[in-house]
């Protein structure tokens, strides 16, 4: 049988045909790779299998890696078939594919989140608020069609590889992929066959594919009894073709139906929710007075003051007995470079960076699991191979600051799909993107320095289509964009001498390029198996034919078009910061002449009255001294300090309790925190925030109020301050105030850290979320207590509901109402009393006293 696009691949029922069917059809499949034709699913049961792209000539390929591929067929095919076959589900093994081929984010309308490992209560959370979209509501229609109706009709998941194949899907398990891509964004998959995984292993979020290997569904809360679960496409029932959320189904079921287990949470997973998670489990101490921690839920910390070791390997590693424990990594405030193989093949996911920090050494990274990294703005240099085969790494985040990037600093970062390198860049090593086979676009920021490049940066970035070159380099170097098959244009900036030894080789795609006049030689295969139509010189065409032209390269270019005299669009470059003048300004107390200065200030708060409020303006000034504050101390005196942009801080003499008030720097940053996004997210669902970051850092010595403008939209509804507590890693309720007409809140601090303001139609004062949007304490949305349908109930009440939250407030006396786990979005099914009461705040549904455990549809 031919390689017919029509021909799709039944994979039965029987496990036994499964293998037999497979096994005819690899030499198929292998032929039909090769050909780079395309199978397609016709009905339900259809498994297909994307080949190369058909505007898109394959890659040469040696015959023993020919055979290598067989192989990989082979392993895929029985892999496809022994783990999916379904009325419900399809799925693919998949060849990366260019930009025109990947699945566009915005069709779900999913907020990728960050790489830190989430909470089940944030990971309940996250897939909860879908409940509320329309695409995913109950009762909507969901088929292996819908809504899948368009030309790219599947999903393509962020877990990575299962079975040793990168997986797309439709029906059930494309509903179930989304949930799990809402709640763990990039964090990889791990795979467990029936009898491979315990039902204590089952966590919320995790994926079971049931009813013995033909339906799919995604685990919302688990219990003792059994689990509640969300899915689309169910096969039969009133819900068929359709999505519905909160079957239950009981653990005998789970454990008997399941062919399947797949969850994100690394192995070894201990929630920050454990009692036990802080729990330190190792700890030591580095040379040049630095020391270590590592807690039971894998959090590394390294504190001190001082730069961090370097280890020749990673057997140096002091914690490299416990490397594959390694969840986190927070470097704080006074370490000033990270060692080189710190932290080589750890299995370490996120990383925090103090801006203490101004060097990451060689190999820091290299191998580890990491999945997404920001490099602050304190870092100078990223060391050799410092990311190198991390093949996790999506996103990278390279701030202003950042002046060198050493040679193979993200060799092989195969899921590293762009890079923006920031205007401060002054130079790029060799092979520093070497064989990021996921990248479609590099972008270097416009700036007014020659950068540097080395040899080949790019080489081997399959799919770089959009590449924007510093505006002035030295050279291209050898090989820099070889085998960059789906390059198109290219512009050359002005400052490069020489275009280098194949440096465009193998560029199949490569029509347009701007070289510029400062070029003075171009090297041998510079041009090679390219297909150049135009060529954009600056120069005259007497400076062209002065260009020594090595090798084939006369006979490369000689094809394409010159166009002589060229003038390409310059880039607008930053505006450079003028230096910052002295500080001669001094504040001054409003509508009072000649009261200026801070000696005037302080007199005039000694003296005040009581019930007096005095004004002053800044004047551009940040730091009050103390010694202001203690003038009042104990007084009912205020002093408003207006700071300009609408923020002004209050300060009544009653607040100040301190011996000796300490200076505080009043500046404010808004809009901006060094809170991670997923802690705010976990609080404030989607309700509106406004982040701030205040200069000071520690305690005031006395309480002050904030008046800060959050937008008159928002008037009549409440600004919920939160505060960030490093330590934890989680959100603390500080204040709240009603917004006035003109968009103003008032909000009282007594320390400065990073702080969150949540905006809500009610008072957020358990600390833990509330109101509509969950978080722990109940709303409309689940949370610990509370919720749409249920929540924990407890022997002495939930954690909290609606608006009243507080612990307690969600039970009355006695038993468990609802399932243990966060949230509830099916009231509950376990004994015990009436847990989860309606009558303290938010809409929990009571407990049964049923005893049995929980059954199906």
């Amino acid at each position: 049988m031919g390689c017919n696009p029509t021909t799709h691949l039944h994979c039965s029922k029987s496990y036994a045909n499964e293998l037999s069917d497979c096994s005819r059809t690899v030499e198929k499949i292998y032929q039909c790779i090769l050909s780079q034709r395309l199978l397609t699913r016709q009905n339900n049961d259809d498994i297909f299998i994307w080949g190369m792209p058909k505007n898109r000539s394959s890659p040469q390929v040696e015959i023993e890696e020919v055979m290598k591929l067989k192989q990989r067929i082979l392993s895929v095919a029985l892999a496809l078939c022994l783990v999916l076959s379904s009325q419900s589900a399809a799925y693919a093994w998949d060849t990366p594919a260019p930009e025109a081929d990947y699945m566009e984010e915005a069709t779900f309308g999913l907020d990728q989140r960050d790489s830190v490992i989430p909470t089940p209560t944030e990971v309940y959370n996250a897939m909860i608020a879908l409940k509320e979209q329309d695409a995913y509501k109950e009762g909507t229609t969901w088929t292996n069609d819908e809504p899948y109706s368009d030309s790219k009709g599947y999903y393509r998941w962020k877990g990575g590889a299962l079975g040793g194949s990168n997986i797309v899907a439709v029906g059930c398990v494309a509903f179930a992929f989304i949930l799990s891509d809402a709640a763990f964004g990039n964090l990889p998959a791990r795979m467990y066959e029936r009898d491979k995984f315990k039902y204590e292993d089952i966590k919320v979020g995790d994926i079971l594919r049931v009813n013995n290997d033909v339906h799919t569904v995604i685990v919302l809360e688990v219990s003792d009894v059994g689990v509640v679960v969300a899915e689309g496409n169910i096969s039969t029932g009133d819900h068929q073709g359709k999505v519905h959320w909160g079957r239950t189904i009981s653990k005998d079921e789970v454990m008997s139906s399941t062919s399947h287990y797949i969850t994100r949470y690394p192995e070894g997973y201990v929630s920050p929710d454990d009692p036990s998670a802080n729990e330190i489990i190792d700890s030591g101490t580095l040379n040049g007075g630095l020391s270590w921690n590592l807690t039971k839920a894998g959090t590394l910390t390294i504190t001190g003051s001082g730069a961090m070791p370097d280890y020749s390997s990673a057997v140096e590693q002091p914690w490299n007995d416990k490397s594959s424990q390694i969840r986190k990594v927070v470097i704080e405030n006074g370490v000033t470079s990270i060692g080189s193989c710190a932290f080589w093949n750890c299995g370490v996911l996120d990383v925090e960076i103090s801006s203490s920090v101004t060097m990451i050494g060689n190999s820091a990274f290299r191998d580890s699991s990491i999945i997404s990294m920001t490099i602050p703005s304190s870092v100078k240099t990223i060391g050799d191979s410092a990311f190198r085969g991390c093949g996790n790494l999506s996103s990278v985040t390279v701030s202003e600051g950042v002046e060198t990037i050493n040679q193979n600093a993200f060799y092989g970062c195969t899921s590293l799909t762009s890079i923006f390198l920031p205007a401060s860049i002054e130079e790029v090593g060799a092979a520093a993107f070497f064989q990021c086979t996921k990248m479609t676009s590099a972008t270097f920021a416009a700036g007014s320095k020659q950068v540097k490049l080395g040899d080949n940066i790019f080489t081997g970035c399959y799919y770089l289509m959009d590449v924007k070159l510093p505006q002035s380099i030295d050279r291209i170097g050898e090989g820099m964009f070889q085998n960059c098959g789906l390059l198109a244009r290219v512009e050359i900036p002005q400052g490069a001498e020489s275009i280098g030894g194949s440096a465009f080789a193998s560029c199949t795609g490569l029509r347009e390029v701007v070289i510029p006049v400062s070029v003075t030689t171009i090297e041998i295969a510079a041009f090679a198996k390219c297909s150049l139509t135009d060529i954009y010189y600056t120069g005259t065409e007497a400076q062209w034919n002065s260009i020594s032209k090595i090798g084939d390269t006369e006979a490369a270019v000689s094809k394409a078009t010159i166009h002589y005299n060229y003038v390409p669009e310059q880039p607008t470059p930053p505006d450079q910061p003028n230096p910052p003048a002295p500080d001669t300004d001094e504040p001054f107390i409003e509508n009072e002449t000649g009261k200026n200065g801070w000696e005037a200030i302080k007199n005039e708060a000694a003296n005040a009255s009581d019930g007096k409020t005095i004004d002053v303006n800044m004047n551009g000034v940040s730091v009050v001294p103390g010694s202001v504050l203690d003038s009042m101390k104990g007084k009912d005196v205020t002093i408003s300090f207006d700071m300009g942009n609408g923020i002004v801080w209050s300060v009544n003499g009653r607040d100040v309790t301190a011996d000796h008030a300490n200076d505080v720097d009043f500046s404010v940053q808004v809009g901006t925190s060094d809170i991670p996004q997923n802690v705010i997210k976990n609080v404030a669902g989607n309700r509106q925030t406004v982040e701030l970051n205040l200069a000071h850092s520690g305690d005031f010595g006395y309480s002050a109020v904030l008046k800060t403008n959050v937008g008159a939209a928002h008037a009549g509804l409440y600004a919920n301050l939160f505060y960030y507590n490093e330590r934890t890693r989680k959100l603390e309720f500080v204040s709240n105030d009603q917004i006035e007409e003109d968009g103003t809140a008032e909000l009282k601090f007594t320390h400065a850290s990073s702080y969150v303001i949540v905006i809500d139609n009610q008072v957020m004062d358990d600390g833990n979320g509330g109101g509509n949007g969950g978080g722990n304490g109940g709303g409309s949305s689940g949370g610990n207590g509370g919720g749409s349908s249920g929540g924990s109930g407890g022997s002495s009440g939930g954690s909290g509901g609606g608006s009243s939250g507080g612990n307690g407030s969600g039970g009355s006396s006695g038993g468990s109402g609802g399932s243990s786990s966060p949230g509830g979005s099916s009231g509950g099914t376990s004994s015990g009393n009436t847990g989860g009461s309606t009558s303290a705040g938010g809409t929990g549904t009571q407990g049964t006293d049923r005893r049995s455990p929980m059954t199906g549809e």
